[in-house]
């Protein structure tokens, strides 16, 4: 009966503790929120300056994307080959258990050693632009509807672009 008695008393202390906890931050917010109001969005502008990258030509315009395209295209062409001559002995659903599975898990594995050393490249090159600019956030072009500062030919000649 004791036991009962104590673990009512130690929930009724955790309930206290929420509310004051809660109570804290409730205030908290209600200062920040009249802090906010009263600074001028102009002071935060000048602490975040954003840029914007087209990823999309940098990766295009990469050097290495040329030959890793064409690998990747040398491997789908092995695997289509490959899908011709047991297209025979797959079943009526079209497929032959995990071996269709088996040549888009290798398409894909391939896609991956290709492109993503030229994304970590490009990744790099958009953090050193970055930090030489001044910038403190960038984005990808289709992400910004007004403003920012451009970056794409800063990034493609880092990473040697055309």
């Amino acid at each position: 009966m004791q036991e009962v008695v104590q673990l009512t008393l130690h929930e009724e202390r955790m309930i206290q503790l929420k509310k004051q906890f809660m109570a804290v931050v409730i205030a908290l917010l209600v200062c920040l929120g009249y802090t906010g109001a009263m600074v001028p969005a102009t002071a935060f502008a000048a602490e975040a300056t954003i840029g914007y990258v087209d990823l999309n030509t940098v990766f295009s315009h990469h050097p290495d994307f040329a030959s890793a395209r064409a690998a990747l295209n040398l491997e789908q062409q092995k695997a289509q080959q490959e899908f011709r001559e047991k297209a025979p002995s797959l079943d009526d659903n079209g497929q032959n258990g995990p071996w269709t599975n088996t040549l888009t898990e290798r398409i894909a594995k391939r896609e991956q050693e290709l492109f993503n050393p030229i994304r970590e490249k490009i990744l790099k090159a958009v953090s050193k632009v970055a930090k030489e600019r001044g910038l403190s956030t960038v984005l990808t072009s289709s992400a910004v509807v007004d403003g920012g500062t451009d970056i794409t030919k800063d990034v493609l000649k880092a990473v040697g672009g055309k």
